[in-house]
C-alpha cells in the first residue's frame, strides 16, 4: 500500500519572493512524504506522536526588539507560529508530516557602534512511533528543499543557515538511518544557494516491532547592524580616491 502527502504551502509570515529587500535570509521546506509496505499495514502510535515549533527574533541582539513563540503538541497537526522583531523575523510551521520554516534579517547602520547583529531563527520537528502488522520492510519516500542567501560582498556580515535532518529505524537498533542536508550562504560565491532532493530509505520490522521516525528543520538568519564590514570594497575605495582628487584639484584652482 502506498500513502503520499504533498507539502500543504502553509502561508508563512516570510518568503524568499520578499527577499530582495532582506539581507539575511533561510528558509527550509518539506515537499513531499510517503511511504510504502512490503506486506502487511503499517501502524502510527497515536500516543507517541509528537511536534514542535521555535521562533525567535531580535534586533539589535535584543536592544531594540524582542519576540519569540514556541509551543509543543502530542499530535501531528496543522500549526504556524511566528516571531518578529524591527529588523528580523522568524515564522515556522506543520502539517501532516510536512515542515516549514524561514529565518530572515535586515542590514542596518544604527549606532552605538558595538550594537549587536539583528537574528533570527525557526526550528520544526514531528517524531513518531510505528509498527507493522507482518514482518516486512517500510520504504520512506521524503522531498526536502532548503535554501539560502547572504551577501556574498560581505559574508561575514549577514549570512543565511538551513538545515534538515532525519532520522529514523527500529527501536531495538537492528536498523537505523540518518540523514541530513545543510546549508550557508557564504560557502556559495554569489550568497544564493539552494539544494533540494528526495530522500528515499528502508525500515525493517517484525511484526509489532516498534519503529521511529524523527524529522527536523532549522533556519537561522543574521543581519550587520552597522552595515557593511569597516574593510571598504574595491570599488568604492576608487570612488573616494576620485573624489579626493576632484577636491584636491579644486582647492588648487582656488588658490
Amino acid at each position: 500500500m502506498n500513502h503520499r502527502i504533498t507539502s500543504l504551502g502553509l502561508a508563512l509570515a516570510l518568503t524568499l519572493g520578499a527577499a530582495a529587500s532582506q539581507a539575511a535570509v533561510a528558509r527550509f521546506d518539506t515537499t513531499s512524504f510517503g511511504y510504502s509496505v512490503s506486506s502487511g499495514a503499517l501502524n502510527w502510535s497515536t500516543g507517541d506522536q509528537y511536534q514542535r515549533l521555535d521562533t525567535e527574533a531580535a534586533s539589535g541582539g535584543g536592544t531594540l526588539g524582542y519576540d519569540s513563540a514556541s509551543n509543543d503538541w502530542s499530535s501531528w497537526a496543522s500549526q504556524a507560529l511566528s516571531a518578529s522583531s524591527p529588523y528580523a523575523g522568524a515564522s515556522a510551521a506543520a502539517g501532516a508530516q510536512t515542515l516549514q520554516g524561514n529565518a530572515q534579517a535586515t542590514r542596518t547602520n544604527l549606532l552605538p557602534i558595538d550594537l549587536s547583529s539583528h537574528t533570527s531563527r525557526a526550528y520544526a520537528n514531528q517524531s513518531g512511533v510505528f509498527s507493522l502488522t507482518e514482518d516486512g520492510t517500510v520504504t520512506f519516500t521524503i522531498g526536502w528543499r532548503i535554501e539560502v542567501q547572504g551577501d556574498a560582498a560581505d559574508p561575514l556580515a549577514d549570512y543565511g543557515q538551513a538545515m534538515m535532518a532525519l532520522m529514523a529505524g527500529a527501536y531495538d537498533g537492528s536498523s537505523a538511518t540518518s540523514l541530513n542536508e545543510e546549508l550557508f550562504s557564504f560557502d556559495a560565491v554569489s550568497g544564493l544557494a539552494v539544494a533540494s532532493g528526495t530522500w528515499v530509505f528502508d525500515v525493517a520490522l517484525l511484526a509489532g516491532q516498534l519503529g521511529y521516525y524523527d524529522l527536523t528543520g532549522t533556519a537561522s538568519a543574521e543581519a550587520s547592524a552597522q552595515g557593511a564590514s569597516e574593510v571598504p570594497e574595491p570599488g568604492s575605495l576608487a570612488l573616494l580616491g576620485a573624489g579626493l582628487v576632484a577636491l584636491l584639484g579644486l582647492r588648487r584652482r582656488r588658490a
